[in-house]
Formats: structure tokens, sequence, C-alpha cells
């Protein structure tokens, strides 16, 4: 979805860009961070389960999960 010339001045506004080297530094550490999300969603989706969740399981000797009963 493009941006619209009053989100692109906003952008400009709040960043304080003056230059090219303001706007090449500010789309390089978006891209970075979009693409931080991006592998983080698929490893989320490869997984299974989201970063730093526990995963249960029924194995007593990987410390995770309840014990079976006897």
């Amino acid at each position: 979805m493009p941006a619209t010339k009053q989100q692109i001045r906003q952008i400009l506004a709040d960043n304080n860009l003056n230059s090219v080297a303001d706007v090449y530094s500010l789309l390089r550490e978006s891209f970075k961070d979009i693409l931080q999300e991006l592998m983080e969603a698929e490893l989320d989706a490869t997984l299974g389960y989201e970063k730093n969740q526990r995963e249960k399981s029924r194995h007593p000797i990987r410390g995770m999960g309840t014990p079976p009963r006897h």
C-alpha cells in the first residue's frame, strides 16, 4: 500500500529529514526492522510457537511439562 503525499510529508517532518543521506538512513533502519519482524514471523510459523514461549512437553527430562503420574 503506497503512502500518500500527506503521509510522506508527515514522515519528513517527524524525522527531521533534510537530506538524501537522512532519508537513506531512515530507509535502512526501517528495512532492518521490517526484515527482522518478517524473519521472526517465519520462524514462529515454522516452529509452531513464538520466541520465548515455553513449549509444552510431556518429556520430564527436558524440564518442561509435568511428569507422568504412576
